[in-house]
């Protein structure tokens, strides 16, 4: 039986958004219904069914607006769910506060530590919130310091830290009370390329390769959700329009995948090899040889099978390059998707 660390079952979240006094007030005095002065409600989150298992980064992809940020609030007991259930670890999020006990929030936009305080000051601070003794948040403090490499700047005013150095040390407050499992919210948000590549080093090597922990990571970053996650989860309108790895989500897209083969050695044009099979292939002479092309949706089986074709003609395959769909077009075409379905 799978192990979930992560588990939810039709989550929704509508959002009341009360209207101007003014109009609220004409709704009394006419004694209208109280919910005819609110707006119509906001759904945040659509029913969303996830489950994530121990020991994976999971990325939540999705533009700006998407919800992403509602359901990581909605896993942390930050805020209530309309309708559905979920569980961290099997425990029912209704179970606040072992919810709490059990998970980490890390945001890239990180507004409520005490600038004036230090690093080591602030994280001490936090740790005895988070219940630990003194002497231990004090321990745990610098342990953390070493890990996410502020020990430089660990006795400075956190106001003088770079973007960088304060999205690190809101993960290391997120793991003061070494949660099990840890929620990343935009972490590289309005982060340069290389303090980016920086946090993703830690996040790879700190937090996955030598802590094992849980990760979902929330972002509108392609390049981010491919080079970190094990699965991804495409969001948009509050709902989950796609799971899957950066390979089964491409597949589902139909895509032609193209190949160019430099080959020598053939004395017939290769313009045959492919006459039999589910693909479109093209051939030129080239310096030395000859440039294949093969465009087809069925796989490198087909690849295989022309290669194997050229080597039993007596032919050298000297490269192969391959073009597959790229993250953008799997992104844009479930993102689209849901736009012309919300459109009336």
């Amino acid at each position: 039986m799978a192990s979930w660390a992560i588990h939810t079952d039709q989550l929704s979240k509508y959002f009341t958004i009360p209207t101007g006094m003014g109009r609220q007030m004409r709704h009394f005095f006419q004694r209208r219904s109280t919910s005819a002065a609110l707006a119509p409600p906001v759904l945040a989150v659509d029913k969303v069914s996830l489950d994530v298992h121990e020991g994976e980064l999971f990325g939540l992809l999705g533009p700006n607006g998407a919800g992403k940020t509602t359901f990581i609030r909605l896993l942390c007991t930050m805020i209530v769910a309309s309708s559905g259930t979920g569980s961290i670890l099997g425990v029912d999020l209704q179970e606040e506060q072992r919810i709490r006990e059990m998970v980490g929030l890390a945001s890239g936009d990180e507004r409520s530590f005490y600038w004036r305080l230090t690093a080591r000051q602030n994280l001490a601070f936090f740790g005895v919130l988070n219940g630990l003794s003194d002497h231990d948040a004090r321990q745990r403090a610098d342990e953390l310091i070493r890990q996410v490499d502020l020990v430089d700047k660990a006795d400075k005013p956190v106001r003088t830290y770079s973007s960088g150095q304060k999205q690190r040390l809101g993960i290391a407050r997120a793991l003061l009370h070494h949660p099990r499992v840890l929620f990343l919210d935009e972490p590289t948000r309005s982060l340069d390329p290389t303090a980016t590549q920086r946090l993703h080093l830690f996040i790879r090597e700190e937090l996955m390769a030598r802590e094992g922990m849980t990760i979902l990571l929330t972002t509108h970053r392609l390049d981010e959700a491919e080079l970190l996650s094990n699965r991804i989860g495409i969001m948009n309108r509050g709902r989950l329009q796609a799971v899957g790895t950066p390979a089964e989500l491409r597949s589902r897209l139909n895509a032609a995948n193209s190949y160019r083969i430099k080959a020598a050695g053939l004395a017939d044009d290769p313009g045959s090899l492919a006459v039999d099979l589910p693909c479109q292939l093209s051939a030129e002479p080239g310096v030395g040889g000859w440039l294949v092309e093969i465009e087809t949706s069925a796989g490198e089986a087909i690849l295989a099978t022309v290669v194997e074709r050229i080597v039993s003609q007596g032919g050298q395959v000297l490269d192969v390059e391959s073009n597959r769909p790229s993250l953008e077009a799997v992104f844009q075409r479930f993102t689209e998707q849901t736009e012309s379905e919300g459109q009336p």
